[in-house]
Formats: structure tokens, C-alpha cells, sequence
């Protein structure tokens, strides 16, 4: 669709046939053409433009609409129904639909009416006299998402020295603890703790586990004192939490067209993205 900022004789013609052919989805309509090269050949060898040709099937078998655009600031008369009703005569197309941007004089009306040509009124809602909405609520997206948090937790980390004492370190100062191995090689207590968390995140939710790095020949540096050790021995748990979230997007846009099927009564809002429903309590 083109910038509706800017809407013209083709773009009306271009927005009557997507409105068309949105609405026509559920019911099989297929646009044929539309524009300057949608032309068909009458009975009497005449070729005749049709601004929006579609075709359905229904019980009695497959028809063809035609579908005249009038972006004018005047109301259509009867002449131009008239000249539809001609071609309508000469080819075989079924049903035919005029689309006005500012009505039908009363001749016009009822010649369509006794004519069983369809008339619709699709106008610009910043036009309105009645006021119409500046901004409807089209509808609402609900998302449902289910959100599984594990976490690995550490609960107690306790390292061996050589002479078999204990030594309790706290995970709080994981980053002043090091570790310096045989090989050269100096790691940080946090090294050593996500290696131990990778573990628990292949084990059985909320199922408290035990196991034992060994480190012979390693030397723990705490924050103030030095420590030969043999072993560290971490404990921990899976912890799982569900964090379910219900989130609901509303769908506002402003409105840009109004659009009425005279005969039928029916009233549809066109929003300034393309969004069409069918306005069920006929209010602007």
C-alpha cells in the first residue's frame, strides 16, 4: 500500500482493491486485476477497464465482480452507475460494485438499488462531521511464556590441607582466593566454582551433591596466609525455579478510513496500518 499521507485517484484504487482482497479471504475471492491494464472484452467486441476485477465460487459456480473507484469530491449520479450496469450487460461478469469517496446522489441510490448493484461509501475518517474515533482498540495479543530458571547453587566448599585440616573457604571471596597447581598454572576459587556449577547443572534438580577435586601438590592462597593442600570438596544443589509470565499487547492504531456497505449496513474501520475489522454496533 502506498503512503496514505498522500492518497490519490490510484491509491484509492490500490486500497479498495486490498481492502477487497483482505476481507475476500475467508470467502475465496480472487483478485483478477486492478488498475489501467485490467481490461476485459464485452459481447459486442468493446474492451472495457475495470478499476478492481475479482472472481468467487459459490453453489451456482465461479462469477466475476466488477468493482468501479470513484475518488471524487462530488456525489457518483446515476450515469455512472448506469455505465457500470452497461458493461455488466455486455460481458460476463455477474455482480458489480461502485466504491464512492463522497456518496450518491438519491437517483443514483435507488438505480443501483433496482440494479442490484452494490454501493459502498469509503471515505477518509479525518473528514468525518459525525467525529468518528481518532484511535480504536483492534484486538489484544496474549503471550503465555513459560520461563524454567535453573541455578546451580553452592552451599559449602571445604579444602583439604596436607596434614588432613580443614579449611573452609566462603564463596564470597572467590575472587581473592588462588589456587596455584604443580604445572605453573594459578586459578582463582572462582574457576574452580564454575567448574563445580557446570556439574550440578546435569544433575537432578534439588538434589544435594557432593564431590571432590583433587589438587595434590597445590598451593591455596587466602587472603592472608598460604595453605599446601590435598583436595577441595564442593557441595551444592540444582535449584529450578518456574518464573510463568502472562503478558498482554493491546493492538492500537488510529484510524484512517470508514468504510459502509450502504445496502447491508455494514460499517468496517480501515486503520493507518492496514488493520480491517467490522465496526459490529455500526457507530463511528
Amino acid at each position: 500500500m502506498k503512503d496514505h499521507n498522500k492518497l490519490d485517484w490510484q491509491t484509492y484504487e490500490l486500497i479498495t482493491k486490498y481492502i477487497y482482497e483482505t476481507l475476500g479471504q475467508q470467502y475465496n475471492i480472487n483478485i483478477e486485476g486492478y488498475g489501467r491494464n485490467c481490461k476485459i472484452i464485452g459481447h459486442s467486441g468493446v474492451q472495457h477497464q475495470i478499476d478492481v476485477l475479482t472472481s468467487e465460487t459459490d453453489q451456482s459456480g465461479r462469477y466475476r465482480t466488477a468493482i468501479e473507484c470513484k475518488y471524487l469530491n462530488k456525489k457518483v449520479n446515476k450515469d455512472i452507475v448506469m455505465k457500470l450496469l452497461a458493461i455488466i450487460n455486455d460481458t460476463d461478469v455477474k455482480r458489480g460494485i461502485i466504491v464512492s469517496k463522497s456518496g450518491y446522489t438519491p437517483d443514483a441510490y435507488q438505480f443501483a438499488k433496482h440494479n442490484k448493484i452494490l454501493i459502498v461509501q469509503l471515505r477518509e475518517a479525518k473528514k468525518e462531521t459525525k467525529g468518528p474515533p481518532k484511535q480504536m482498540h483492534f484486538f489484544d495479543i496474549v503471550l503465555n511464556i513459560k520461563i524454567n530458571i535453573k541455578r546451580p547453587e553452592v552451599t559449602e566448599i571445604i579444602a583439604l590441607d596436607i596434614d588432613d585440616k580443614i579449611i573452609n573457604l566462603d564463596e564470597k571471596n572467590q575472587y581473592h582466593i588462588y589456587v596455584n597447581k604443580p604445572n605453573g598454572r594459578k586459578t582463582t576459587l572462582f574457576d574452580e566454582i564454575m567448574i563445580f556449577k557446570e556439574y550440578l547443572n546435569k544433575q537432578r534438580p534439588f538434589k544435594t551433591v557432593t564431590k571432590t577435586y583433587e589438587f595434590q601438590d597445590s598451593i591455596l592462597r587466602l587472603q592472608n596466609s598460604t595453605q599446601k593442600i590435598k583436595r577441595i570438596t564442593f557441595t551444592g544443589l540444582l535449584n529450578v525455579q518456574d518464573k510463568n509470565q502472562n503478558t498482554t499487547f493491546s493492538i492500537v492504531d488510529k484510524v484512517w478510513l470508514i468504510m459502509e456497505k450502504l445496502f447491508e449496513e455494514q460499517i468496517f474501520i480501515i486503520s493507518q496500518s492496514g488493520i480491517i475489522v467490522q465496526n459490529l454496533d455500526n457507530k463511528q
